[in-house]
Parts: C-alpha cells; sequence; structure tokens
C-alpha cells in the first residue's frame, strides 16, 4: 500500500522532454508548511488507511539548496489488526526540478523497524552527504519528489513526461501522460482537474498488474486530489480529504536533516 501511494516505481523510455523546464512551468505550486492528508480505500474496505504529505522546509543541504517532502502512512481498523502499519519517507531535492539528494524511508509494520537513507549520486559525482551512496542516472528523482514534480509541471503544455525514478531498493523509471480535464468529487469538496496516467516499465517491459492514475487540481497548486489503482491485490482508491493553508516561507536556512539509520540500500 506504501508503495501504491508514493507512486513507485516507474519507467521513461527514449526521446525524453526536457523535464527541467518542464518543471519550472509552475514555480508557486507549493510552499513550505503545505500538508495534504488522504483517506485510502481498499476494495470493500472503506478507510483502510490514512495517508500525508507534507512539504517539511526549505533551504541549506549539505550546500545546495533543496526541499524537503515528508510523506506518512498508517493503516486504520479493522485493517490494521491484521496489517498494522507507520511508514514514513523523507526526500530532499534540489530547488532546480527536484532532483533527488538523499532519500530516507522509516517503516513500521508488524511493530519491526526498517530504516534505509541513501544518497543519491550520479557516476563520478561526489557528496558530503554521509548517508550510504546509491549510483542513479542523471535527473533522477525519488518516489516522493516524483509526485512533486508531477504538479511543478504547466500540464496543459506537457503531453508526458519521462524520467528516472529511485523507489529505496532500485532505479526503475516514469512515463506520465496527461489525458483529459473533468470535474471530480473527492472527501475535500468537487474540482476540475486534468487526469495523468502513469505507465510503469521496468527496463524495456512494462510491469504487469500495477496500473495508476492521478488527478491532479487544474490551479496553480495542482494539488493531487485521487489517485485509483487496479493491483494484483484489489483496487485501491486515494481521495484528499483536506488541505492546510500556507504558512510564511523562510529562505536560506539550513534544513534540519533526520538522522539515524540502519541502510539496506547502496551501490
Amino acid at each position: 500500500m506504501a508503495g501504491i501511494f508514493f507512486l513507485a516505481p516507474w519507467f521513461v523510455l527514449q526521446q525524453k522532454p526536457d523535464v527541467s523546464r518542464a518543471a519550472t512551468a509552475q514555480p508557486d505550486a507549493f510552499r513550505i508548511g503545505e500538508t495534504l492528508n488522504y483517506r485510502i480505500d481498499w476494495g470493500r474496505y472503506a478507510g483502510a488507511g490514512v495517508a500525508q504529505l507534507q512539504v517539511v522546509d526549505r533551504g541549506d543541504f549539505y550546500g545546495v539548496q533543496a526541499w524537503h517532502f515528508r510523506a506518512m502512512l498508517h493503516s486504520a481498523q479493522p485493517i490494521r489488526a491484521l496489517y498494522p502499519m507507520d511508514d514514513q519517507i523523507d526526500s530532499y531535492a534540489l530547488l532546480a526540478g527536484l532532483v533527488g539528494r538523499q532519500y530516507q524511508e522509516r517503516f513500521r509494520e508488524f511493530g519491526k523497524p526498517e530504516d534505509m537513507e541513501a544518497s543519491l549520486v550520479s557516476a563520478g559525482e561526489s557528496t558530503p552527504a554521509t548517508a550510504p551512496r546509491v549510483i542513479v542516472p542523471p535527473n533522477t528523482r525519488d518516489a516522493l519528489s516524483a509526485i512533486y514534480l508531477l504538479r511543478l509541471t504547466d500540464w496543459s503544455r506537457t503531453p508526458k513526461l519521462r524520467f528516472p525514478v529511485f523507489d529505496g531498493e532500485n532505479v526503475y523509471e516514469m512515463l506520465a501522460k496527461a489525458g483529459t480535464s473533468s470535474t471530480i468529487q473527492v472527501a475535500n469538496g468537487n474540482y476540475q482537474a486534468t487526469e495523468i496516467e502513469i505507465h510503469l516499465f521496468d527496463g524495456t517491459h512494462e510491469v504487469p498488474d500495477e496500473h495508476f492514475k492521478v488527478w491532479l487540481a487544474d490551479d496553480l497548486a495542482h494539488t493531487p486530489l485521487l489517485c485509483e489503482a487496479d493491483l494484483s491485490i484489489g483496487a485501491i482508491r486515494i481521495e484528499l480529504t483536506s488541505d492546510t493553508a500556507f504558512v510564511t516561507e523562510s529562505r536560506g536556512k539550513p534544513i534540519t536533516r533526520q538522522v539515524g539509520s540502519n541502510p539496506r540500500a547502496g551501490n
């Protein structure tokens, strides 16, 4: 379920568009303090879990300007009695194009801790970060910063995006294609939204039994309103229930990085 919400992994093919230019089309899509809350329905279980997306901070991260994003996921009753889950993902991504710099997972499932921390670097690239390094292709996003990249994109001018994504263990690539705009209803209200279809590939083959659609609000924020997935475990629906107002943004202060992990990634 965590992988469903964080929309990973994904694939891209050849003839890639200029992702950096597309990503800067909506510079004010989100700000520090934004919090989005979601309800997760799984098959006949309404409210099987809850999830939250946060824009935690923005500032200096090992000498570069970066965003700090966070996602949290918790299972709810009655599913929690069968599958207790309290997971958190933290992403540190460059202001320019949201290229991933550091990715952290803190999973607590069945009461067992499973932590991972990784610095994302391209071949031949150096980094002052102390986390174990994972070698990735240039311009790789992580599973969380990829969501915010979708929000930065002007989908009225960008029919599709292709870029590599790190999911915590492997590097895949993603193909996101813009669909039609229509009015949709979620728990937080009615919105005009654009449908984004996500295709997953591994190498040259599409990942089977994983089909996603995401609806982004047709406004400056491009808020993720709804995600629907048809998977081998059943149908998943994730819809927005509430969001917070923006808070005053602080510029230039260092990001406080969470520390302590038992890495399971690094190559």
